[in-house]
């Protein structure tokens, strides 16, 4: 095993993270290790549709790091990667607080931070053994997962290898560098999942390595990717002193995310400027002061106003993100939201909708009161309500927001900071101006289908239960005259299940479309087809099932297809590697058994 190819998908909804190109350093780093080991590596990122997957197929081996908001596409490309018998890891952020639902798509999930255990998993797979006592890594042994005990140890950073961008395709052509000094964060805001995942403790890299690092990049943009760059500012002060004295650091600027309070040191902002800083982002979360004290942001409406200004006159854009739909939050409260925005002259702004992502406190807290409205997963971006808010309708939150990002992204707002701090704004609300109106007509439905899931009952409904036989007459299916395909079509809260059991002809097969052809809506939000008890009469049945599974996946916002390991998943899903693959519209769950 010499070719390992690693993934990073990208979501295929339609927002703004859909056109930023710039892959987090999980793989890369983890690429990194394994090239130092002598292995072959290539670094993907993107949707499943657009990667180049006659390379991938020569893979022996292929990682996928996904996060909540790309787990679908993650689970896709998993499943055409199973079918053609390359096995499959999963890690990241999601698979570490959705190990089962991970370890139903792969085989084999890594759970928290991957560097101590990905190259250990390799080598025992390489060898033909099970990665029993390979901390962090869960596995399938006879049919059943197994859970190895995450390492109690956090990462020293100053370990890891400096991350080798170069293993990205067109790693040149990337707008902004993606450079990480720290990890963990001690704020523990309710609605994070950062100190679940890194550690409540700050770790660093020693300064010489970041330095190192920024060496190879002149005259590129750099984005500190750290969840709290100046979270110790005297190892920032020093670090920024190092960037402005070194005669071979060249880059030609830099951003961050940072905290607001990071604006009342004045040395630091002077350093920042000086060093090539020309943006930062900043969680300012809520305008709301109850809301920022249930956030726990430990900051107020007033600090967050000082620090708008401080930033500025140093000449530091500033990219404000906003979390609405607190407990605190009414209709009200986003329009305010918007209004102070605007006053406060932020440059430019993200209002996301607030969001239980799997692994914090407050998704637990939704989940024992009933109030999560949807488990797709490629929802859970912050541009979709996905929860009933405690203060408002689920429609008005997701309205409300729309509107709010309308109003500071109007013709009139673009070129209001032109003045203030130059033209780099105008031209990213000038973009953001066609993104927000084009991401309201692509989910110009999603309103409607909050309405309908308020009013669905809680309780399964049946729609359909019925047997289709093989009529004796036809004497292509003789052999299965006495065999039936017996089909349950249920909803709830919903989602629509789709149980098969028995043999599929072409003959079951058509009488399948017709039955179904008036109990499905035109559109729905998520079908599950559970196809573990079908048998296929021919190669022309299996084909046949795949096409509408495909046509059935595009009338969806989500399908899931739930098949027998052995030979439905290669039926269904087989690529043909001579010619383009094309991505299947569904999900592949093949169980374990």
């Amino acid at each position: 095993m010499k070719k390992i190819a690693l993934i990073e998908p990208q979501s295929k909804e339609d927002h703004v993270y859909k056109h930023v190109r710039m892959p987090r350093l999980g793989l890369p780093t983890l690429g990194t290790q394994l090239k130092e080991e002598g292995y072959l590596v290539k670094f993907y990122l993107g949707t499943g549709d657009s990667l180049p997957w006659l390379q991938i197929f020569e893979a022996d081996l292929v990682g996928i790091s996904t996060t909540t908001a790309t787990c679908r596409e993650a689970y896709r490309i998993a499943g055409l990667l199973r079918s053609n018998s390359i096995p499959v890891v999963i890690g990241g952020i999601h698979a570490t607080f959705m190990p089962d639902e991970a370890l139903q798509f792969a085989d084999y999930v890594v759970l928290g931070e991957a560097e101590s255990s990905f190259l250990p998993l390799i080598r025992a797979v390489e060898a033909g053994r099970e990665p029993h006592g390979i901390p962090g890594v869960a596995y399938w042994s006879n049919g059943k997962p197994v859970y190895n005990k995450e390492p109690e140890e956090k990462i020293d950073m100053d370990t890891l290898p400096i991350p080798d961008i170069t293993l990205l395709e067109r790693s040149e052509k990337l707008h902004s560098v993606p450079v990480m000094t720290s990890r963990g964060c001690p704020f523990n805001c309710t609605f994070c999942c950062v100190t679940q995942m890194f550690g409540r403790r700050y770790r660093f890299r020693c300064n010489e390595s970041v330095l190192e690092e920024l060496s190879r990049y002149p005259d590129r943009h750099i984005f500190f990717c750290d969840d709290n760059f100046l979270a110790n500012t005297v190892h920032s002060k020093e670090l920024m002193r190092e960037m402005i004295e070194r005669e071979e650091v060249k880059i030609r600027s830099w951003g961050a995310q940072v905290r607001a309070e990071a604006a009342f040191d004045k040395e630091l902002l002077d350093l920042m400027q000086r060093s090539g800083c020309t943006i930062v982002y900043i969680g300012f979360e809520s305008i709301n002061p109850e809301t920022l004290e249930d956030y726990n942001k430990q900051q107020t409406v007033e600090e967050i106003r000082e620090a708008i200004e401080s930033f500025q006159a140093y000449g530091i854009r500033i990219h404000g993100m906003f979390v609405l739909g607190g407990e605190a939050d009414t209709a009200e409260t986003v329009k305010e939201t918007a209004a102070f925005a605007l006053e406060a002259r932020i440059d430019t702004v993200q209002f996301m909708i607030l969001t239980p992502m799997p692994g914090t406190r407050f998704y637990e807290k939704l989940e024992a009161e009933g109030r999560i409205l949807s488990y797709d997963w490629s929802l859970y971006d912050g541009h979709h309500t996905v929860l009933k808010p405690a203060l408002m309708s689920p429609e008005e939150l997701q309205s409300e927001t729309v509107k709010a990002l309308k109003k500071f992204y109007s013709l009139k707002n673009i070129f209001k900071n032109v003045g203030h701090t130059g033209w780099s704004s105008a031209l990213y609300r000038a973009l953001a101006w066609g993104l927000i109106r084009h991401f309201e007509w692509k989910n110009r439905g999603y309103v409607q289908l909050l309405k309908r899931q308020q009013q669905q009952a809680l309780q399964p409904v049946t729609l359909l239960e019925r047997y289709l036989s093989v009529p004796k007459f036809n004497k292509e299916q003789l052999e299965s005259a006495s065999l039936q395909l017996k089909v349950s079509l249920t909803e709830q809260k919903g989602v629509i299940y789709l149980k098969l059991r028995g043999m599929v002809s072409s003959f079951h097969l058509k009488e399948l479309r017709k039955t179904l052809r008036g109990k499905l809506p035109s559109h729905y939000a998520q079908i599950v087809v559970n196809a573990e008890g079908v048998r296929f009469a021919s190669e022309k049945a299996a084909v046949g099932f795949g096409a509408y599974l495909q046509k059935l996946g595009s009338k969806a916002r989500r399908l899931q297809v739930i098949a027998t390991a052995e030979k439905q998943g290669l039926s269904l899903l087989r690529a043909n590697k001579k010619n383009r693959v094309k991505m299947p519209c569904f999900e592949l769950l093949m169980p374990k058994h």
